[in-house]
């Protein structure tokens, strides 16, 4: 029988980068929330700093962008909304670098830190500059072809931002056919020297400009964050299970670990938060019964708090009804195995 290639493994890009096609899309006037649905993006999601997204999404919330906003330049159009800074740490590792060289360097080191579809590599210096190649790992049509116009507009005006003045690439081409008209593109990267059509998407920036100094440079702090960057484990998606958990972990911290108050946090109803939990294999008095083990553990390993106090935060009666849950749990390997 013939064999049938595996499924390419999926590949993540942090929320940011949809919330910024979604205030694009909103500033133009359409209608972000039925884009976001459209494009498969929950609303719990997009409102969760540091979350992670499957890049399909994203591509295919760039060609629904296009469509609403009749902007075949919307990928050139959304760097503008973006400011160095958005991206938390990543952007702190460029804008804290010692040369725009070096920025770039980093930038291709930690890419994973917000997208694992994403590839920047530097090619070996050649006619007086360097050349960077960018690749996504999953081909997205439109949608990519959108994505890779705002990620090379995006290096060059992040750039231009932490360097403080005009740096202007030697040379760019895009592996996408060409526009009908290359206004929009020579306006945006301030160069005729755009190619399309080439066997890759890649960027040459000379020497000159690879060598400049940061106005921003921090070589201190810049050891730190990517020492710091080099620790974090490679970026996981982030699903409504585990956005779930942390919701009610933050429930019990602030005392009020109910089912009400809980689905209150989540936008829900009580009743969808149930079906929820059921369609994921789990039910509320486990879910709480388990959190409230964590909780009390963390306390306990801390301090000896107040059986008082604890039996508050955890939402029992009394601090004998903490005592027995702490009996309980020490008899019980797992606390979702209780009955």
């Amino acid at each position: 029988m013939p064999e049938h290639p595996a499924p390419a493994p999926a590949v993540y890009d942090t929320v940011e980068l949809s919330r910024l096609v979604l205030g694009l899309a909103a500033a133009g006037g359409a209608d972000s929330r039925a884009l976001a649905r459209d494009a498969g993006l929950p609303g719990w999601l997009l409102g969760l700093d540091g979350a992670m997204v499957e890049s399909r999404h994203h591509v295919r919330l760039w060609e629904l962008a296009e469509h609403a906003l009749q902007d075949p330049y919307a990928g050139l159009t959304a760097v503008s909304r973006h400011q160095v800074g958005d991206l938390d740490l990543y952007d702190y590792l460029f804008s804290t670098a010692g040369t725009v060289g070096e920025a770039l360097e980093v930038t291709g080191d930690f890419f994973r830190l917000i997208s694992t579809n994403c590839q920047l590599r530097a090619g070996a210096p050649a006619d007086g500059g360097i050349t960077y190649s960018y690749r996504h790992a999953l081909p997205g049509g439109r949608g990519e072809e959108l994505w890779t116009q705002f990620s090379i507009a995006g290096f060059c005006a992040r750039i231009q931002a932490v360097a403080g003045r005009p740096v202007i690439p030697a040379h760019i081409a895009f592996a996408q056919p060409p526009p009908r008209s290359y206004g929009a593109f020579t306006e945006t990267f301030g160069t005729r020297q755009i190619d399309f059509r080439a066997p890759a998407t890649t960027f040459t920036l000379l020497a000159r400009d690879l060598d400049r100094p940061l106005p921003g440079a921090d070589p201190v702090l810049a050891r730190i964050l990517r020492r710091y960057a080099a620790t974090l484990p490679q970026p996981q998606p982030t699903s409504w299970h585990s956005h779930f958990r942390q919701v009610l972990a933050e429930a019990i911290g602030d005392g009020e670990p109910s089912l009400a108050a809980v689905a209150r946090r989540l936008a829900v109803s009580v009743r969808t938060l149930q079906r929820r939990l059921t369609e994921h294999g789990t039910t509320w008095r486990a879910e709480l019964e388990t959190a409230r083990h964590d909780r009390a553990r963390q306390a306990l390993q801390a301090s000896s708090p107040s059986m008082t106090r604890l039996a508050r935060q955890l939402g029992y009666a009394d601090p004998r009804s903490v005592r027995r849950a702490l009996r309980r749990w020490d008899q019980s390997h797992d606390p979702r195995d209780t009955p």
